[in-house]
Order: structure tokens, then sequence, then C-alpha cells
């Protein structure tokens, strides 16, 4: 079902090593269990997968098409329900859950486009349909539970050191310390807020793939400014492109702009770091927003 050329097969392998390939050589088996704990037809895995499972099934009992999502980082996996229970309304609404399994069965989101995937809007209409999603998501309250706070990501910067100017990784990191020092406004956020990660339901959008942090209200917007990283307009330069998508979100939400700009840079050095780790190499759209919001 997954091969060893997929990309799902090739993230685990390099996320978890050892126990991915054991998870990966147990899914069959594993699947199964989760047919018979909720009485489903055969699990269908969906496309693009990246680090979790996910498929699509009916359930006998009603003939209800609904979404499953399992992987061997249970902890995680039990953060992400925590968050989506939270957020229900915003989010896709989660259905049953089996810790012991790792696995999550929620509401299959229909027509299930994503924002990134709606060519009839203009980018100046995707940004605006986040923002009205980011005001919602900040109106709630923290929930007690395992989450990380984005000031924790610091760490994950120093395997940028020699390999990417000095300057930008002392601006990244003051950034983390500067933005996250007062925490009296923290709320409980997406933390990979971007447009592959927003679905259409019926006449509305909902929110899937929580991270889950507690951080600053403005980092929500930050992902959004590199991720997807070919979701940009191809008629104008990056630079005005990130310019007019925080001009979007100042005018909805009232985040200051040299805020969101600092934010911007530092969750694109924090990606760049992840890319680094992973290839030993500089490369994609997180590095070059960096290099365009440095100054």
């Amino acid at each position: 079902m997954i091969t060893p050329d997929s990309n799902l097969y090739k993230n685990i392998v390099t996320t978890w090593k050892a126990p991915g390939e054991q998870w990966l050589a147990r899914l069959p088996e594993h699947l199964r269990k989760i047919e018979k704990l909720w009485d489903l037809e055969p699990i269908r895995p969906l496309d693009n997968l990246s680090f979790h499972f996910v498929g699509s099934a009916k359930r006998k009992s009603d003939g209800l098409e609904v979404v499953i999502k399992t992987g061997c980082d249970i902890e995680s996996l039990d953060r992400e329900r925590q968050w989506l229970r939270h957020f229900s309304g915003v989010a896709a609404q989660v259905l049953a859950a089996d810790k012991a399994l790792g696995a999550t069965m929620m509401e299959l989101l229909l027509p299930g486009q994503t924002l990134k995937q709606s060519k009839e809007l203009d980018d100046d209409q995707q940004t605006a349909i986040m923002a009205g999603l980011i005001h919602e998501l900040n109106s709630r309250s923290i929930i007690s539970g395992a989450f990380k706070h984005v000031a924790d990501l610091a760490k994950d910067l120093d395997v940028l050191e020699g390999a990417v100017d000095p300057r930008m990784l002392s601006k990244a990191r003051g950034i983390l310390s500067e933005l996250t020092f007062d925490r009296s406004q923290d709320r409980l956020l997406h933390g990979d807020l971007h447009h592959d990660n927003i679905l259409k339901h019926k006449t509305s959008w909902k929110v899937i793939d929580p991270h889950g942090y507690i951080g600053d209200p403005m980092f929500e917007m930050a992902v959004m400014m590199y991720n997807p990283l070919d979701a940009y307009p191809t008629n104008r330069p990056l630079r005005k492109t990130l310019e007019r998508r925080m001009s979007i979100l100042n005018e909805y939400n009232g985040f200051d702009m040299q805020r969101m700009k600092a934010w911007a840079f530092a969750a694109a050095m924090i990606s760049t770091a992840w890319d680094y780790g992973d290839t030993k190499k500089l490369f994609g759209i997180p590095f070059l927003v960096a290099q365009e919001l440095r100054s």
C-alpha cells in the first residue's frame, strides 16, 4: 500500500528511523485493527501523504464517509486531537479517537478543495480568508495540554551555525527571545497555518493538520508567508506579495506590520533549519523568504 519510493515512506523513515520502519511494516495490520474498532469498510489512502497516514473509509453502520489519520508519533497525534476538539467549528470535527492505536476518525470535508487549489480566488482573496480564520482562532483561550511554546523552536536554529550568515542567525534568535518575553497575551496556535491546511467544507472553510503551539497570536500568520512553496502569484515580485499579504492581515486583524515581518523572518529561518537538518543544503522558498525579510 505504501511503497518505499513514496514520500510518506521516506519521510517516516527519515524522521523516526528504525521505529518508523517498524511502524510501516505493521501498517496493514494496524489499519485492519482500526477498521474493526470503528466498523469500517477498507481504508483507502489519500493522495500526497507526508508524515502521517491519512485515508478515507465508509462506516458500515450508516454509510458515513470518514477520514482516518494515524501515525507512529502517538503523542503528537494526541495533541492534534486536543487542538481539533478545542477549535470545534473552525477545525475538522473529530468523531472518535483511540490514543493507544494513535488513530483519529474525523468528518470528511466536502468538496475538500484546499485554499491553494481554489484558482478562482486571487492571492488577496485567499489571504483575506486566512485572515478571517486567524481572527477566529485567536479568539479562543489557551487550554491545558502538552503543547510546546514557540520559544522552544529557537534551539532548532542551532543546526544553521556556520551554514548561514551569522547576522541572519543572530537576528532570528533575537526575534524569538524578544517576541516571546511577554507571554500575557499568548494563545493556543495552529502553528502550521497555510493554504494546504485550509479546506472547503460546504459553504465554509475548515482548518486541518495543526502542529499546536502556545505563543504570540501574531505568530499564526508567519507560516503562510513561505508555505506552501508553490502558491505565490507569478505576476509580481516575491517581496511585493509578502508586503501585500501583511497589509491585508493588518487590515483585518490590526496586526503590527513590523511585528509580522519579524515573525515571518524568524519562522522562515526555522523552516530553513529544518530543511538543512534533513538535507545539509540551503535551498527553497523558506530561505529565499528569510533573505527578503532580513532587512
